[in-house]
């Protein structure tokens, strides 16, 4: 078979499948090495949270997230890896968390599921935001203090909301040891996170820090309430701030929630 038909057979596949089918025999495995740049732009579309999957990986000591050109194999094993860890994570949370949500007004369950109940397992756009929450914590949980604060900078309103949120989450989160709970590294991050989000909001909206708990006992959400669907709503009141006085300077939705989408 021609080279060039194996590569796009690699690039239809999802990571883990092409890496197995790799592993099936020398040829495929020749074709994969000397071809992984190529292989990986067709197949990344594949890899939930791509982008932010290959922030960590850089963090790891990867390539650079902006580029294909020097992926290796040993790096989309490295890819796999983390993509099972954030699975696993997921289904933790599932289990643990969002199979004992209960939401009591019926208009909810119209409005954004269809008029079924809340499903047990995360939807595709809650899976998206705790994919890339998760992806982000891991990578700030891999820097030292002055990297961190210089990531902060290139993040969202909406996105800190929710990683700090993620950083409050009740399992490890990457590589850190199963001996819970969090080490000392991940009570640093909660509190750098929270001092950054409020000082960003005040700065931006020029009034304080507006929380967004899901300490709800009722819908049983366990401090989380940033991930979900139903929720999306009255999160976008708070970071955008809809109570805004009309004298003043209007803040863009681009610059606080809109420059990505949890579809993605």
């Amino acid at each position: 078979m021609p080279t060039e038909v194996i590569i796009k057979i690699f690039g239809e596949l999802t990571l883990p499948d092409s890496l197995h089918l790799a592993a099936t025999c020398r040829r495929l495995r020749q074709v994969m090495k000397e071809n992984t740049p190529a292989i990986y732009r067709r197949l990344r579309r594949q890899i939930p949270c791509e982008r932010y999957a290959r922030v960590v990986l850089a963090d790891q000591g990867g390539p650079p997230p902006y580029s294909s050109s020097s992926m290796t194999i040993a790096d989309l094993l490295r890819l796999r890896r983390n993509s099972r860890i954030v699975e696993k994570a997921i289904e933790v949370f599932d289990r643990d968390i969002t199979a004992h949500i209960r939401i009591s007004l019926k208009s909810i369950d119209d409005q954004f599921y269809g008029g079924n109940p809340r499903p047990l397992s995360l939807t595709p756009t809650e899976r998206h935001r705790f994919t890339r929450s998760y992806y982000q914590v891991w990578s700030l949980l891999l820097l030292n203090q002055p990297s961190r604060q210089k990531r902060y900078q290139n993040m969202l309103l909406k996105h800190l909301y929710m990683i700090y949120e993620m950083t409050d989450l009740d399992q490890p989160i990457g590589d850190e040891s199963r001996s819970f709970p969090a080490d000392e590294k991940r009570c640093e991050l909660l509190q750098e996170v929270s001092e950054y989000l409020r000082d960003l909001y005040h700065n931006i909206h020029g009034v304080d820090y507006i929380d967004f708990s899901g300490q709800s006992v009722s819908m049983r959400t366990q401090g989380h309430a940033a991930i979900w669907d139903h929720c999306q709503p009255d999160l976008k009141k708070i970071v955008c701030y809809q109570w805004r006085d009309p004298e003043k300077k209007p803040v863009q939705e681009e610059e606080v929630w809109e420059h990505t989408t949890d579809e993605e």
